[in-house]
């Protein structure tokens, strides 16, 4: 059994640790997945595979048993988390971390407990907001995964770690296709963080007045002119990109240092159809160039309204950069059968 490891489940923004477990069960690998908190209400995709929550308040009185004999294993002071998490890795072949970072710590102690080797992946504010711990993390795993060039490189260059670029996968199938040249829609997808630029797009509706619609599928405040429609489940998310004309997502390095990798948001909207428009940031330009949108640089709102005013002028120049977009990821692997495959590889399940 493959034991995955994630912070919060269920996560609504966190569709491709889904779609991985999902693919892998799906192909007869034994899986399951250990969260230590639920960060959402909104409705989100099974993954189909056993999921352990751990237990917080009385619920620790349930699983006092397990705790028990797990301590008495190897006495020592060592937090609950951590003896609950070393019980489920014991039944586990590998432990694999979504993020390297506080999940990753507690991971990496009770996989030091327990014997059974870790790999991890990173992903974002991991790497670009790092705790003490990534290096050790990081030097101590079987295997890391990185899913943009950009983060392999880093990886290589701050930490000394040889990390294996494995790009993330979709059901291209199930995505609803976009018609760009039909609509007037302006969309933005993604959580209310500075990194995400949604402060631009909302900032670009008193500039563009009626030359476009601008939909936020954000946490986003209200903002005039703007339709905000909150946090969305997966499949309306992907029945929004369909009904617009562009894409935009104008990614910026935060105060703080964090950053979007490549935000599968963007990715999903050019397996639609959509062109989208982004920034220069990290992995952004490893897929999108002129021929599938318009990049810009971070920050720079009079740039990003040019490329928006220049989209909206001309639904055919939408129309071929978004189905140039749909082309692209297919050819790039943006698949899961190809990330379930990559994957048996790192996690070292052969096929059955």
């Amino acid at each position: 059994m493959i034991l995955y490891v994630v912070r919060y489940h269920p996560a609504l923004s966190e569709t491709f640790v889904r779609d991985e477990l999902r693919g892998l069960h799906r192909a007869g690998v034994a899986v399951e997945l250990a969260a230590f908190d639920a960060r959402d209400a909104v409705d989100v995709e099974p993954v189909e595979a056993p999921v352990h929550g751990q237990p917080h308040r009385w619920g620790w009185l349930g699983a006092l048993p397990t705790l028990v004999v797990e301590w008495l294993r190897r006495p020592a002071r060592v937090s609950p988390r951590i003896l609950w998490l070393a019980a489920l890795a014991r039944r586990a072949t590998r432990v694999h971390i979504h993020f390297a970072g506080e999940a990753a710590e507690w991971a990496r102690a009770a996989c030091a407990r327990s014997g059974v080797p870790y790999s991890v992946t990173v992903h974002a504010v991991d790497l670009y907001k790092p705790r003490p711990a990534l290096t050790a993390v990081l030097q101590d795993a079987a295997a890391v995964v990185a899913m943009t060039a950009f983060n392999q490189a880093l990886v290589a260059e701050r930490h000394g770690v040889v990390a294996r670029l494995v790009r993330f996968g979709l059901a291209l199938d199930t995505i609803p296709r976009a018609d760009p040249a039909r609509s007037r829609r302006v969309i933005a997808v993604g959580r209310n963080v500075p990194k995400k630029g949604l402060d631009l797009v909302a900032a670009l509706a008193p500039r563009l007045g009626d030359t476009a619609e601008i939909v936020l599928v954000s946490d986003a405040l209200p903002a005039p002119g703007v339709t905000v429609l909150g946090l969305r489940p997966h499949a309306e998310v992907l029945r929004e990109l369909a009904a617009a004309a562009v894409f935009v997502l104008p990614c910026r390095r935060a105060p703080d240092g964090d950053m979007d990798g490549l935000p599968v948001a963007l990715v999903e909207a050019m397996a639609a159809g959509l062109p989208v428009i982004t920034t220069t940031v990290s992995g952004l330009p490893e897929l999108v160039d002129d021929e599938v949108g318009w990049l810009v640089p971070p920050d720079e709102l009079g740039a990003l309204e040019a490329a928006v005013r220049m989209a909206m002028a001309d639904p055919e120049a939408r129309a071929r950069k978004g189905a140039a977009g749909r082309e692209r990821v297919r050819a790039r692997g943006y698949d899961l059968s190809r990330l379930v495959a990559e994957m048996r590889e790192v996690l070292g399940v052969g096929r059955g």
